[in-house]
This record gives structure tokens, sequence and C-alpha cells, in this order.
């Protein structure tokens, strides 16, 4: 192999020589690998001009003076010939054309039963009233909290759909949440209704509605954060089986809950957060409103920006 590469490198046919045997060994067993094991005879060529040789045949007078151009040596081809590297010509910097500018992403795009906030995919609509119905009794024989269980009359569960597209979530049953075992029910309760019917033009069994907490805390006092942390994994379950579109979460507990926040209301409402990857409205509690009839308008912007996310349409106001 070393002697061929002297050759090729002195002699200019031998180069040319190796190439052309490099190309037929490897047809040849290109064709080998694809099973041949014979060739097909050649038609007859016609004859081709070939330059006469240097050296004169053993039977003629040899020449008088020897050419003065040195003879090309044919190059074996026994040998297989290893092929040196070429450098690689020097890359050229070309200018990329510039991406074309990415749309802004709608932070409310609804998530249709599909949300990437949880790992588990969405169960099946027809499925969900009975996964709903298994955790309400694993939450109605809870005991996490021993004062809670002790002090109910019963658990306050949830209300509405199982396949609901928006879900209103408060902080914890009041008394009278406590005798129904429906959550807002009682005065709080009625002004929620009709800001589901009235003012969102929506019936309340279409949506669903749940608590923080599943037990009434004694003279309607806010939650302890370990009675938080015992519950909530209810809600987080309640909230993976239904997969709403939307969330809206009513009053500071489950604002601050859920968002893992301690600013106020002030600065969570009038823009969208998520909760598990679902878009996510936070506002006043109905109890809140009741106390303080001026928040009521803030509410009212609240829930439309809701609405116009959901494609639900804003009644004018009246003359």
């Amino acid at each position: 192999m070393a002697e061929i590469d002297a050759e090729t490198a002195t002699d200019p046919y031998a180069e040319e020589l190796a190439r052309l045997a490099r190309q037929a060994r490897g047809r040849l067993e290109s064709l080998a690998r694809a099973g041949a094991v014979a060739l097909p005879k050649s038609p007859e060529l016609p004859a081709v001009s070939r330059p006469s040789p240097a050296i004169a045949p053993h039977d003629a007078e040899p020449a008088a003076e020897p050419p003065s151009v040195e003879r090309p040596r044919p190059a074996p081809v026994a040998s297989p010939v290893v092929e040196r590297p070429r450098p690689a010509p020097p890359a050229v910097e070309r200018p990329r054309p510039a991406a074309p500018p990415t749309p802004p992403r709608p932070i409310a795009a609804p998530s249709l039963f599909g949300s990437t906030g949880f790992s588990t995919p969405p169960l099946d609509p027809a499925e969900r009233p009975a996964a709903l119905a298994v955790l309400r009794e694993e939450v109605a024989g809870c005991v996490r909290c021993p004062d809670l269980a002790a002090s109910r009359t019963q658990t306050v569960f949830a209300d509405g759909a199982a396949t609901a597209r928006l879900m209103f979530i408060g902080e914890a049953p009041g008394a009278d949440e406590d005798r129904a075992g429906v959550p807002f029910v009682g005065k709080a309760g009625q002004l929620l209704t009709d800001m589901i019917t009235k003012g969102m033009g929506l019936r309340r069994e279409d949506v669903f509605i749940a608590n923080i907490l599943k037990c009434r805390p004694p003279d309607n006092r806010d939650p302890m954060p370990a009675e938080v942390a015992n519950c909530v994994g209810y809600l987080d379950r309640q909230i993976e089986i239904v997969r709403p579109e939307f969330i809206c979460l009513l009053g500071k507990v489950a604002a601050g809950t859920l968002l893992n926040t301690a600013l106020s209301m002030g600065r969570l409402r009038g823009r969208w957060h998520r909760v598990h990857g679902i878009p996510t409205v936070a506002t006043y509690h109905p109890a809140y409103l009741l106390r303080t009839p001026a928040a009521k308008k803030e509410a009212w912007e609240d829930l439309q920006m809701l609405m116009r996310a959901m494609g639900l349409v804003i009644p004018r106001k009246k003359a």
C-alpha cells in the first residue's frame, strides 16, 4: 500500500488508475452483497485505436534511441487502497433570515379537559360523576382535623356538574352549608347564584362549586394553615377529575391558598392567573360583597373578563 501511495505521488496516471480500480471493486462488492454470482458477458465493442507501445516487440529491431517520455507504470489493483482524506473547504458564514415574530399567547386559552398541569390523562366525561362519588365518600369519612370532624354536622363536598367548564372555589362552609351539606346556600350563596344566573347567563347546575375546606370551622372563623394542608388535596383531586376550562377564586383565603401568595385581593383581581395550568380569575367573596356593596362593581368587572374568555355574551346596561 505504501508502494502504491508512492507511485500515485509521482506518476500522474497511477492516481487515475487507482481511482478506477476502487470504483470497480466497490461495484463488484455491491453486486456480491445483492446476491449476484456471475456477470453477463458484455457485447462486442468496436476496436479502439490504442497508442503504440514505447518498446517494440521482441522480433522487431530495437529503436536507435529511447523515447524521451517516461513510460507510465500500471498500478496493481490486488491490494486495497486507502483514500487520503481531503481537507474540507472553509465554511462560509451565510446570513440567516430573521425569524418571524412569535404571536403572543393568550393566557386565558381554554384547556378543554386537557390541562397541562396534571400528569394523569383526563377522565372520560361519562366516568367523572362516578369518580367524584368515590371521592365524596372518602371526604365524608375524613378525620384528619379532629376538632372539625367532631363539630361538623356533615362534610360539604361540592355542587354542580362533573363536566362543568367553570369552577368556583370558596374558602369553607358556613352554618347553612353545614346543615344542608351543599356549598353556598346561605345569603352569600344566593348572591353567588345571582352572579352566575343573572350576571353571566348560566345555570347554577352547569358550573361546579367547591371550597378549600370540606368542614365548617367553628364560629365561621378563617381556616387554619394545618386545616388547609389537611384538606386541600381533596380539592386538587376535584379539579383533576372535573378538568374545568376556567376557575374563579372567591375571596382571599381561596386565592392565597391556590395561588400561593399573600397579596391582597385588590392586587390579585383584574388579571389572569393559573391553577394547575387552568386560566384563573380571583375576585371578592360574596360574603365580602354583602358587607361592602361598593366592591360589587369591581367583582362585575372580573366576571366580565371571565365571560369574554369563555365566549359568553355580556348583557348591555339598561338605559
